[in-house]
């Protein structure tokens, strides 16, 4: 078990690529992106059902 000792801890976390801010950035936004279009997709699957439902008189 090298890995579990402070010196195999450390040449672990040396090999993690940590993103640059512009990569961190752009990740980030189309997070935000798809969070946004799901939500806009639900309310829209919602208000189409419950428009439906009204229509049939449920």
């Amino acid at each position: 078990m090298k890995w579990f000792s402070i010196a195999g801890i450390r040449s672990e976390i040396s090999r993690i690529r940590w993103p640059k801010s512009k990569e961190l950035m752009s990740n980030s936004v189309k997070v935000l992106f798809f969070t946004v279009a799901f939500a806009v997709f639900f309310i829209l699957c919602e208000m189409i059902a419950s428009g439906f439902l009204k229509f049939v008189g449920v």
